[in-house]
C-alpha cells in the first residue's frame, strides 16, 4: 500500500520564509531579497508585504508560541515558516489555504496563539510602518518635472511648500501628514520623493520603466556628499546590490545622457566592483534597468584583490562594507541580540583592510565611507585607526554613529584648488 503524498505548503509561503530567514541572518535587505526571489514566485508585491508584516510583529509572535510551547510540541515545525503562516492567520488574511501539515498543525494552535496576543500588540513593530518610503528620481531615464507630471496624472498630488521659510520641524510635520494619495519633495535632497509609509510603488510605471528607483534617503545620503562632477571618474568598491551605483553614475552623467541620446560625457565612467557572482548579477539588472549601465563598467571581484595602479583615474570612490547593520530599520533580531564585541572586531578588521587599501589608488581625492551600522567600532574607530597611517588624508564630513564619513586627501585638494585658481587666471 503506498503511502498518500503529502500536501504542500503552497509556494508563497515557502519563498517569504525564505526571504523572511534570510533577511533575519544579515544576508540582505528585504528589497534585495525579494527580487531575488523573483524566479520562485512572481507575486513579489506579496511576498514583500508579508514579510515585512512578519518582521513588523516578530516579537509579539515570538512571545505566544514561546509561552504556548510550540516549538517545544511542534520540534519539527520550521520557525521562519511557522511565523510566515501566524502572520497570514493573525494579521493577514485571516485563513490558510490547503491541509499541509504546518497548515493543519497551526489551526490547532490558532486560538491558543490568538489568546496569548492579545495584550502583546506593544511588542509589535507596527509604529515602524509609520516610516515614509523613498523614491529617487533617476536622471538617466527621466526630469524631476516629467515625474511629477505622471505621478499627477496618476492621481498623486504633490505638497507644495518653501524651503527657505520652513523649517525642518515643520517639514517632518508635513511627511507625518501625508495623506495616502499625497507625496512631497524631500527638504535635503531634491530629487528624492518622500510617499507615505503604506504606499506600493513596486509596480508603479515609474518604477518598472526605471524612472523611480525606490532607495531610502539614508542611502543617498553617501553619493550625494561625495557629489562627484559630470565627466569624473568614480569606483565604487562594494557596488551590489547597485542603487547607490546607478545613483553616482546620474551624477557624473549630469543632463548629458539625456541630452546626447544615452552616450556618456567625455570622460564620465563608474567602476563598480562586487565579488559575489550572484551579487553581481543582480547588480548588472539594476544597472540595466536604471540605465547606468552606460556609463558602468562592472568587476566580478573582490576589491582587496584590485590593483591601485590599474586604475591610476579615478579621482572619487564609494565604500559601503559589509557591516553588522545594527542601524538597519526592522532589524528584530539584532534589537534583542546585539552583535558581540568579537564579531564587531571581525567587520572592523575587514573594513580597516578595505578603508587601507581604497586611500592607496594614486589619484582619488575625496572617498565616502559608509555603513548600516551604529557601532562606534565600525565607523569612527575604523578611521581613526587609518588615518593614524595616512596623514595626507583628513575627514571633511561626520555625522557620528549614522550614515557615512567623508574624507578628502590634502595633497590632492591643494593642488586642485591651485588649478581652479590659475584656471581663473
Amino acid at each position: 500500500m503506498t503511502r498518500p503524498r503529502a500536501v504542500p505548503v503552497p509556494r508563497l509561503y515557502k519563498v517569504a520564509a525564505s526571504v523572511y530567514q534570510d533577511f533575519n541572518a544579515g544576508k540582505d535587505s528585504v528589497k534585495n531579497l525579494v527580487y531575488q526571489a523573483r524566479d520562485k514566485h512572481p507575486n513579489l508585491k506579496a511576498i514583500f508585504a508579508l514579510v515585512m508584516e512578519a518582521l513588523n510583529h516578530t516579537k509579539a509572535i515570538e512571545a505566544a508560541t514561546n509561552k504556548i510551547e510550540l516549538f517545544t510540541k511542534e520540534p519539527r515545525f520550521q520557525k521562519e515558516l511557522a511565523f510566515v503562516l501566524i502572520t497570514e492567520l493573525l494579521f493577514g488574511k485571516k485563513v490558510l489555504p490547503g491541509r499541509s501539515i504546518p497548515v493543519l498543525t497551526l489551526q490547532k494552535y490558532k486560538n491558543q496563539l490568538e489568546n496569548n496576543l492579545k495584550g502583546l500588540e506593544n511588542l509589535s513593530g507596527r509604529e515602524k510602518n509609520r516610516f515614509p518610503k523613498y523614491a529617487r528620481v533617476n536622471s538617466l531615464c527621466n526630469s524631476l518635472h516629467r515625474v511629477a507630471r505622471d505621478l499627477r496624472e496618476d492621481g498623486w498630488l504633490e505638497v507644495m511648500y518653501d524651503k527657505k521659510k520652513t523649517t525642518y520641524a515643520r517639514y517632518l510635520d508635513m511627511v507625518a501628514e501625508l495623506d495616502e494619495s499625497n507625496y512631497l519633495v524631500d527638504y535635503h535632497l531634491e530629487n528624492v520623493l518622500v510617499f507615505p509609509p503604506k504606499s506600493q510603488l513596486y509596480d508603479h510605471n515609474l518604477v518598472k520603466d526605471g524612472s523611480l528607483l525606490l532607495q531610502d534617503k539614508a542611502s543617498c545620503l553617501p553619493v550625494h556628499a561625495l557629489s562627484p562632477p559630470p565627466g569624473s571618474v568614480v569606483l565604487d568598491a562594494c557596488s551590489a546590490p547597485g542603487m547607490k551605483t546607478s545613483q553616482i553614475a546620474s551624477l557624473v552623467c549630469g543632463d548629458w545622457v539625456a541630452a546626447m541620446g544615452g552616450s556618456p560625457p567625455p570622460g564620465a565612467k563608474v567602476v563598480a566592483v562586487e565579488r559575489s557572482t550572484k551579487r553581481c548579477g543582480l547588480l548588472k539588472q539594476i544597472l540595466q534597468k536604471s540605465r547606468a549601465d552606460c556609463v558602468c563598467k562592472v568587476i566580478n571581484a573582490d576589491f582587496l584583490e584590485i590593483q591601485p595602479q590599474d586604475y591610476s583615474d579615478v579621482e572619487y570612490i564609494v565604500l559601503d562594507p559589509s557591516c553588522s547593520g545594527t542601524g538597519m530599520i526592522n532589524r528584530n533580531s539584532l534589537e534583542d541580540q546585539a552583535p558581540t564585541l568579537e564579531s564587531l572586531q571581525t567587520f572592523a578588521n575587514s573594513q580597516i583592510r578595505l578603508l587601507t587599501h581604497a586611500l592607496s589608488f594614486p589619484s582619488v581625492k575625496r572617498l565616502v565611507y559608509s555603513t548600516c551600522a551604529v557601532s562606534r567600532e565600525e565607523n569612527e574607530g575604523v578611521i581613526e585607526h587609518v588615518l593614524k597611517e595616512r596623514e595626507d588624508w583628513r575627514t571633511c564630513i561626520v555625522l557620528p554613529r549614522i550614515c557615512f564619513i567623508m574624507l578628502m586627501n590634502s595633497n590632492l585638494d591643494k593642488l586642485g584648488a591651485a588649478r581652479r585658481r590659475g584656471d581663473r587666471k
